[in-house]
Protein backbone atom coordinates (compact mmCIF):
# COMPACT_ATOMS: atom_id res chain seq x y z
CA UNK A 1 0.00 0.00 0.00
CA UNK A 2 2.63 2.49 1.07
CA UNK A 3 4.71 1.50 -1.98
CA UNK A 4 2.21 3.48 -4.07
CA UNK A 5 0.70 6.12 -1.84
CA UNK A 6 3.38 6.76 0.80
CA UNK A 7 2.59 8.30 4.13
CA UNK A 8 -0.61 10.22 3.47
CA UNK A 9 -1.17 12.08 6.66
CA UNK A 10 0.25 12.98 10.01
CA UNK A 11 -2.18 11.90 12.77
CA UNK A 12 -5.33 13.96 12.63
CA UNK A 13 -6.90 15.46 15.71
CA UNK A 14 -9.23 12.87 17.22
CA UNK A 15 -12.88 13.83 16.86
CA UNK A 16 -12.25 16.24 13.99
CA UNK A 17 -15.37 16.42 11.80
CA UNK A 18 -14.02 18.54 8.97
CA UNK A 19 -10.72 19.81 7.64
CA UNK A 20 -9.97 23.27 6.29
CA UNK A 21 -8.68 23.81 2.76
CA UNK A 22 -5.23 24.45 4.19
CA UNK A 23 -5.31 21.19 6.12
CA UNK A 24 -6.51 19.30 3.05
CA UNK A 25 -3.71 20.75 0.92
CA UNK A 26 -1.16 19.74 3.56
CA UNK A 27 -2.51 16.18 3.56
CA UNK A 28 -2.43 15.96 -0.24
CA UNK A 29 1.13 17.26 -0.17
CA UNK A 30 2.14 14.24 1.89
CA UNK A 31 1.00 11.91 -0.91
CA UNK A 32 4.03 12.62 -3.07
CA UNK A 33 5.60 9.37 -4.27
CA UNK A 34 8.16 9.04 -7.07
CA UNK A 35 7.19 6.88 -10.04
CA UNK A 36 7.18 4.06 -10.91
CA UNK A 37 4.95 2.49 -8.29
CA UNK A 38 2.44 -0.36 -8.13
CA UNK A 39 -0.43 -1.41 -5.86
CA UNK A 40 -2.81 -4.38 -5.79
CA UNK A 41 -6.55 -3.81 -6.12
CA UNK A 42 -9.92 -5.49 -6.14
CA UNK A 43 -12.56 -3.61 -8.11
CA UNK A 44 -16.30 -4.04 -7.67
CA UNK A 45 -18.62 -2.52 -10.28
CA UNK A 46 -22.33 -1.88 -9.84
CA UNK A 47 -24.66 -1.08 -12.74
CA UNK A 48 -28.31 -1.40 -13.68
CA UNK A 49 -27.08 -3.43 -16.65
CA UNK A 50 -25.50 -6.07 -14.40
CA UNK A 51 -27.47 -8.76 -12.58
CA UNK A 52 -24.71 -9.04 -9.97
CA UNK A 53 -21.63 -6.96 -9.13
CA UNK A 54 -18.65 -7.46 -11.43
CA UNK A 55 -15.58 -8.27 -9.32
CA UNK A 56 -12.05 -8.24 -10.74
CA UNK A 57 -8.60 -8.04 -9.18
CA UNK A 58 -5.07 -7.22 -10.26
CA UNK A 59 -2.70 -4.29 -9.86
CA UNK A 60 -2.26 -0.65 -10.85
CA UNK A 61 1.03 0.62 -12.21
CA UNK A 62 1.79 4.35 -12.11
CA UNK A 63 4.65 5.62 -14.27
CA UNK A 64 4.01 9.37 -14.29
CA UNK A 65 1.33 12.08 -14.58
CA UNK A 66 -0.04 10.81 -17.91
CA UNK A 67 0.72 7.12 -17.60
CA UNK A 68 -1.30 4.44 -15.79
CA UNK A 69 -1.57 0.68 -16.31
CA UNK A 70 -4.49 -1.33 -14.94
CA UNK A 71 -3.73 -5.05 -15.05
CA UNK A 72 -6.56 -7.50 -14.34
CA UNK A 73 -5.45 -11.03 -13.44
CA UNK A 74 -8.71 -12.52 -12.06
CA UNK A 75 -11.21 -13.75 -13.29
CA UNK A 76 -9.71 -12.99 -16.71
CA UNK A 77 -6.50 -11.39 -17.96
CA UNK A 78 -6.63 -7.86 -19.34
CA UNK A 79 -4.34 -4.83 -19.47
CA UNK A 80 -5.53 -1.26 -19.91
CA UNK A 81 -2.77 1.23 -20.71
CA UNK A 82 -3.29 4.99 -20.52
CA UNK A 83 -0.72 7.18 -22.23
CA UNK A 84 -1.70 10.82 -22.46
CA UNK A 85 -5.13 10.97 -24.10
CA UNK A 86 -4.93 7.45 -25.57
CA UNK A 87 -6.23 4.22 -24.04
CA UNK A 88 -5.32 0.71 -25.21
CA UNK A 89 -7.11 -2.39 -23.92
CA UNK A 90 -5.67 -5.87 -24.43
CA UNK A 91 -7.69 -8.85 -23.21
CA UNK A 92 -6.48 -12.41 -23.52
CA UNK A 93 -8.08 -14.11 -26.53
CA UNK A 94 -9.45 -10.87 -28.03
CA UNK A 95 -8.23 -8.30 -30.53
CA UNK A 96 -6.64 -5.21 -28.90
CA UNK A 97 -8.73 -2.03 -29.05
CA UNK A 98 -7.87 1.64 -28.63
CA UNK A 99 -9.95 4.75 -27.91
CA UNK A 100 -9.66 8.32 -26.64
CA UNK A 101 -9.57 8.90 -22.89
CA UNK A 102 -12.43 11.40 -23.15
CA UNK A 103 -14.78 8.49 -23.86
CA UNK A 104 -13.93 6.81 -20.52
CA UNK A 105 -14.80 9.19 -17.63
CA UNK A 106 -13.92 6.64 -14.94
CA UNK A 107 -10.46 6.08 -16.38
CA UNK A 108 -9.88 9.82 -16.75
CA UNK A 109 -10.96 10.36 -13.16
CA UNK A 110 -8.72 7.55 -11.97
CA UNK A 111 -5.72 8.96 -13.85
CA UNK A 112 -6.34 12.59 -12.86
CA UNK A 113 -6.99 11.81 -9.21
CA UNK A 114 -4.08 9.42 -8.76
CA UNK A 115 -1.64 11.59 -10.72
CA UNK A 116 -2.26 14.74 -8.71
CA UNK A 117 -2.28 12.95 -5.37
CA UNK A 118 0.86 10.92 -6.05
CA UNK A 119 2.56 14.12 -7.17
CA UNK A 120 1.47 15.63 -3.84
CA UNK A 121 0.13 18.55 -5.83
CA UNK A 122 -3.08 20.07 -4.38
CA UNK A 123 -2.98 22.89 -6.94
CA UNK A 124 -3.11 20.40 -9.82
CA UNK A 125 -5.85 18.41 -8.09
CA UNK A 126 -7.98 21.55 -7.63
CA UNK A 127 -7.66 22.41 -11.33
CA UNK A 128 -9.74 19.32 -12.06
CA UNK A 129 -11.73 18.76 -8.88
CA UNK A 130 -13.47 20.60 -6.08
CA UNK A 131 -11.87 19.06 -2.99
CA UNK A 132 -13.51 18.40 0.37
CA UNK A 133 -11.95 16.51 3.27
CA UNK A 134 -13.84 15.34 6.35
CA UNK A 135 -13.33 12.92 9.20
CA UNK A 136 -10.71 12.18 11.82
CA UNK A 137 -7.82 9.84 12.47
CA UNK A 138 -10.11 6.81 12.73
CA UNK A 139 -11.73 7.45 9.35
CA UNK A 140 -11.29 10.23 6.80
CA UNK A 141 -12.88 10.92 3.43
CA UNK A 142 -11.56 12.91 0.50
CA UNK A 143 -14.36 13.89 -1.90
CA UNK A 144 -13.44 15.01 -5.42
CA UNK A 145 -16.11 16.59 -7.64
CA UNK A 146 -15.19 17.48 -11.25
CA UNK A 147 -15.04 21.25 -11.76
CA UNK A 148 -15.89 21.00 -15.46
CA UNK A 149 -19.62 20.97 -16.24
CA UNK A 150 -19.21 18.58 -19.17
CA UNK A 151 -17.14 16.20 -17.06
CA UNK A 152 -19.88 16.09 -14.41
CA UNK A 153 -22.31 14.86 -17.04
CA UNK A 154 -20.31 11.62 -17.05
CA UNK A 155 -18.41 11.42 -13.75
CA UNK A 156 -20.34 12.62 -10.70
CA UNK A 157 -17.81 12.18 -7.90
CA UNK A 158 -14.70 10.37 -6.70
CA UNK A 159 -14.34 9.45 -3.04
CA UNK A 160 -11.14 8.30 -1.34
CA UNK A 161 -11.49 6.69 2.08
CA UNK A 162 -8.83 5.83 4.62
CA UNK A 163 -8.01 5.21 8.25
CA UNK A 164 -5.05 6.68 10.08
CA UNK A 165 -2.31 6.86 7.40
CA UNK A 166 -3.78 4.11 5.20
CA UNK A 167 -5.88 4.95 2.12
CA UNK A 168 -8.20 1.96 1.60
CA UNK A 169 -10.65 2.72 -1.20
CA UNK A 170 -11.00 4.79 -4.35
CA UNK A 171 -14.67 4.95 -5.39
CA UNK A 172 -16.28 6.53 -8.45
CA UNK A 173 -19.91 7.33 -9.24
CA UNK A 174 -21.01 8.17 -12.78
CA UNK A 175 -23.92 10.44 -13.68
CA UNK A 176 -26.02 7.46 -14.85
CA UNK A 177 -25.88 5.93 -11.38
CA UNK A 178 -23.20 3.29 -12.00
CA UNK A 179 -20.53 2.91 -9.32
CA UNK A 180 -17.15 1.25 -8.96
CA UNK A 181 -15.12 0.71 -5.80
CA UNK A 182 -11.39 0.00 -5.83
CA UNK A 183 -10.18 -1.72 -2.67
CA UNK A 184 -6.49 -0.87 -2.44
CA UNK A 185 -3.49 -2.69 -1.04
CA UNK A 186 -4.20 -4.50 2.23
CA UNK A 187 -7.95 -3.84 1.85
CA UNK A 188 -7.96 -5.78 -1.43
CA UNK A 189 -6.60 -8.91 0.28
CA UNK A 190 -9.90 -9.48 2.09
CA UNK A 191 -12.37 -11.66 0.12
CA UNK A 192 -15.39 -9.95 -1.46
CA UNK A 193 -18.70 -11.82 -1.45
CA UNK A 194 -20.23 -12.36 -4.93
CA UNK A 195 -23.45 -10.69 -3.76
CA UNK A 196 -21.79 -7.78 -1.95
CA UNK A 197 -23.78 -4.54 -1.86
CA UNK A 198 -22.54 -1.01 -2.40
CA UNK A 199 -23.58 -0.08 1.14
CA UNK A 200 -21.55 -2.98 2.56
CA UNK A 201 -18.49 -1.82 0.64
CA UNK A 202 -18.97 1.75 1.85
CA UNK A 203 -18.96 0.50 5.42
CA UNK A 204 -15.87 -1.59 4.72
CA UNK A 205 -14.11 1.42 3.24
CA UNK A 206 -15.14 3.65 6.11
CA UNK A 207 -17.53 5.74 4.02
CA UNK A 208 -20.99 7.04 4.83
CA UNK A 209 -23.00 3.95 3.94
CA UNK A 210 -25.13 2.29 6.61
CA UNK A 211 -26.43 -1.21 6.88
CA UNK A 212 -24.86 -4.34 5.31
Amino acid sequence: MLALLGALIAPLTAGSAALSEQDADALIGRLAKPAPATISFTEVRFSKLLRAPLIVSGDLGYSGPESLDRRVTTPYREQTSIRGESVKVEREGEKPRSFALKHAPELRGLLSGFSAMLAGDPVALRKTFDVEMTGNDDGWTLKLTPTDTKARRRLQQIEVNGRHSEPRCFSMTTADGASSVLLLGAASAEPVAPDVTLIALQRRCGGSGQGS
